[in-house]
């Protein structure tokens, strides 16, 4: 839910629509001076982000495997604050192991047993001229420092 106004001069909420049917990606090390975190997805050519323009009590729901992320913000004068939450269904009995912990909202831990389902990540690779998703197995992405 947006509390402040935000835009791209802000740094706004930027997805890539349709990436929620990719497999899961593997990221790679992020230019912090240009994104709000340290790593990134890389896109194959031709996708590319789109704004998500949010006025202030805005609600935006998508599915989490949407490619999406946020530019840093360029002004000098506003925020760019928002209340972000990740939910699961309440009577779940399994989850992919990447989701672990799973907190109830008073923060202690779910016990949820392992679902087995989920896979490595995948990378683009070029077949025949198009680009396309393998999964390449798992890929770990040290944090950038400052």
């Amino acid at each position: 839910m947006a509390l402040d106004r935000c835009d791209e001069a802000n740094g706004c909420l930027q997805i890539v629509p349709g990436s929620h049917t990719w497999p899961i990606l593997c990221t790679e090390k992020a230019d912090t001076t240009q994104s709000f975190t340290d790593v990134i997805v890389p896109l194959p050519p031709g996708a590319s982000s789109v704004p998500v323009i949010m006025e202030p009590g805005d609600v935006l729901f998508f599915n989490g495997q949407i490619v999406h992320g946020s530019n840093p913000n360029t002004t000098g004068d506003r925020f760019r604050r928002a209340l972000i939450g990740h939910y699961i269904e309440g009577d779940s009995q399994k989850v992919a192991s990447w989701y672990s912990p799973t907190l109830r909202m008073d923060g202690t831990t779910i016990g949820l047993e392992s679902s087995g389902k989920g896979t490595a990540c995948g990378v683009w690779v070029d077949h025949d001229g198009v680009a396309m998703p393998e999964v390449s197995g798992f890929e770990v992405v040290e944090k950038a420092t400052e």
